[in-house]
């Protein structure tokens, strides 16, 4: 076995042993997860590598073969982020047009002339995503394939699949409740927005990847959460054709339902833990809620008898914690907590319930000109998605009485 396949080896032992290790403390965040993908795509990755280089020694003759020098070819060095970062911050006071060849060369574009955002700003994105759009990471995700194909999901409900005793003294067929299987090939649709900035802030900005969070991220996080939660745009509140009518609110079953003369007090936990129960224990493990900011201020209001706050927060996340189940907050949910006839909190697993097709990240095309008499730039951000209902009973609401 050469040198070079027992360093791979050493290679892919490490990282499955990271991996395990992060298993073994929990997937408590989505960082955690993102990492834990990553190192196991790295893993596979190697595998094949090694599978390669055991195949060429297998099959290659053993004598020598001659040598034949080749001339040596440099290989451009990868740029740095710092490099890419300053290339972004060319693009954006001077559009791609402007650009010097070097930083143009750094930045993506899409066969339509826009820019791309780059795989350096995805930790950005994921943070603005945290806060103004979380139900994005929480939903199933995928990106549209870069050939055009259509993208499909598929899940499956087997929570009343059976298994039938079968004697051996008969010849009798087995009777068995086959699952439900979900299979959909989402659309996508076309979302802008036309962002103003001053060229002075992005000329002083000392950290370009936070002044494209701010500039960028948080707002298509925000209409990335709109349109999934319900299934419009969120500036003319159009319904979106390829997204179930309503989004998440308009599709979703009710789990618990308050009873007439209770509006006032609001979803109390008794009825929270009720709604827990009416989803299946299969979406319970992985079951997290989802408020709005009405309610989730009326949560953490909310003290026992002595005075003390009845749901804590989760110090290593921040998450406010219900019956040990994370809380997030649903900025598109704007009903508040004493809405009559309201779905004011979900539960359950929204990676089974809910699909989310990605058509091809984030772009952005740089005006230049149109504000340059105020110093100040422009960019039309654009996004593509899609969505549609996986498996139904994976998630429920806790609707509001109507009095």
């Amino acid at each position: 076995m050469s040198v070079t396949i027992s360093n791979l080896q050493n290679k892919k032992t490490k990282l499955i042993s990271d991996a395990q290790a992060i298993l073994t403390r929990g997937l408590k965040s989505i960082e955690d997860k993102a990492t834990y993908d990553k190192i196991l795509a790295e893993a596979t990755e190697v595998q094949q590598h090694i599978d390669s280089l055991a195949y060429l020694e297998r099959n290659l003759p053993s004598s020598a073969a001659p040598v034949v020098e080749t001339p040596v070819v440099k290989t451009p060095a990868r740029a740095s982020r710092s490099q890419r970062a300053a290339a972004y911050r060319e693009l954006f006071l001077k559009g791609i047009g402007g650009m010097s060849k070097e930083n143009r060369d750094l930045i993506t574009t899409s066969t339509d002339g826009e820019a791309i955002i780059g795989q350096d700003f995805d930790k950005a994105y994921t943070e603005a995503q945290k806060f103004y759009g979380i139900t994005a990471t929480l939903v199933h995700q995928k990106k549209l394939d870069v050939a055009g194909r259509p993208t499909k999901f598929v899940d499956y409900d087997d929570t009343n699949s059976t298994m039938t005793y079968l004697p051996e003294t008969t010849s009798t067929s087995g009777v068995e409740a086959d699952p439900s299987i979900s299979s959909t090939i989402p659309g996508t649709d076309s979302l802008v927005s036309l962002i103003r900035y001053s060229f002075q802030s992005a000329s002083d900005a000392d950290n370009f990847q936070d002044f494209i969070q701010r500039l960028v991220f948080v707002r298509a996080a925000r209409a990335t959460e709109y349109a999934l939660t319900l299934g419009k745009d969120s500036g003319s509140q159009t319904q979106l054709p390829n997204s179930p009518d309503g989004g998440i609110l308009g599709q979703v079953s009710a789990g618990f339902t308050q009873s007439s003369g209770s509006l006032a007090a609001g979803p109390v936990y008794s009825q929270l833990t009720s709604l827990i129960s009416s989803v299946d224990h299969t979406y319970y493990v992985n079951g997290a809620f989802m408020v709005g900011q009405s309610t989730f201020n009326y949560l953490i209001s909310q003290v026992d008898s002595t005075g003390r706050p009845l749901y804590h927060f989760d110090p290593s996340t921040g998450l406010l914690m219900v019956a040990g189940k994370p809380v997030y907050v649903n900025g598109a949910m704007t009903a508040a907590y004493n809405t009559a006839s309201s779905p004011v909190v979900l539960f359950g697993d929204f990676s089974r319930y809910w699909a989310y097709l990605n058509g091809g990240g984030l772009k952005v095309r740089i005006l230049t000109q149109r504000f340059a008499d105020q110093l100040e730039g422009a960019a039309l951000s654009y996004i593509r998605l899609g969505a549609a209902e996986l498996v139904p009973g994976a998630v429920k609401a806790l609707v509001t009485a109507a009095s």
